[in-house]
């Protein structure tokens, strides 16, 4: 009785914990979260080892996402954006608000755009700050009936480095090539502390502003494609992808364990 009375506590520390957005609070409830499988393992095993093969199976988990659906994946090797309408208010409630915050930032709206793929819907509303020599994007991206959005600021060096500060909520699920510098902020990040945050890691990275690449509205959509068709190039170099035919390409065994890699550290960063 004592022991199911501590594992109902378990679970509620567990859910107090990730309650809150602090980070401290998310990783003590990151901590629950496997301490209740281990105890939960524990008690059905009657043995430590049950405890520890109940945490091994948890980091496993996902490894079914990877293997059932992943793997089948055929990603476009060149990716052609074409015009779209913006998502639905019930996809994206906030787009016409979070647009209102970046034109007033000094932002000039540029195009809309998108692709899809199968169940994947991509779209991109991108904006260009020619007096700051910036561009910005608020992506929204759909899977499966779930979607997530984030806002992100570019600027480009005159020797091709790229430097991004975003608060997309997960981390890539493909390698960035070597000349991109990504500097990535808290989900809840509002877009004026992102702007905050990219004049920042400039600094850091001793960029003059007048060294960087001129930006013009009308060129934004041609850098954003070119921009993925050289990650894709680079993931096939790397080897996390593989061709499939002329124009795809699915992940590699070493492509699926870099996922894995990143959804682990997507779990323990929780920020």
């Amino acid at each position: 009785m004592n022991e199911l009375l501590l594992f109902l506590g378990l679970i509620v520390l567990t859910a107090a914990c990730l309650q809150f957005a602090h980070p401290v609070m998310r990783r003590l409830g990151l901590l629950s979260v496997a301490v209740t499988v281990f105890t939960a393992g524990y008690l059905l095993a009657g043995h430590i080892w049950g405890g520890v093969a109940g945490v091994v199976a948890l980091l496993l988990l996902p490894w079914v996402e990877i293997l059932l659906r992943i793997r089948k994946l055929r990603l476009p090797l060149r990716k052609h954006l074409r015009q779209v309408a913006p998502p639905s208010r019930e996809v994206f409630p906030d787009l016409p608000e979070v647009t209102d915050t970046i034109e007033v930032s000094g932002f000039e709206h540029a195009a809309d755009l998108g692709w899809e793929m199968d169940e994947y819907r991509q779209f991109l509303r991108l904006f260009a700050n020619p007096e700051k020599r910036e561009e910005a994007a608020i992506t929204c991206i759909e899977q499966n009936q779930i979607g997530f959005h984030f806002a992100s600021v570019t600027s480009r060096a005159a020797d091709g480095s790229v430097f991004i500060t975003w608060n997309c909520p997960v981390l890539s699920s493909l390698k960035s090539l070597p000349t991109v510098h990504l500097n990535r902020m808290a989900g809840e990040t509002s877009f004026g502390a992102l702007l905050a945050g990219h004049d920042a890691f400039l600094a850091e990275r001793g960029i003059a502003r007048e060294t960087l690449q001129a930006v013009d509205p009308d060129s934004v959509r041609v850098s954003v494609e070119r921009d993925m068709e050289t990650q894709l190039q680079h993931n096939l170099s790397e080897g996390l992808l593989e061709r499939e035919g002329e124009e795809h390409g699915r992940y590699s065994w070493r492509g699926m364990l870099f996922l894995w890699c990143q959804c682990l550290r997507d779990i323990f960063r929780l920020s």
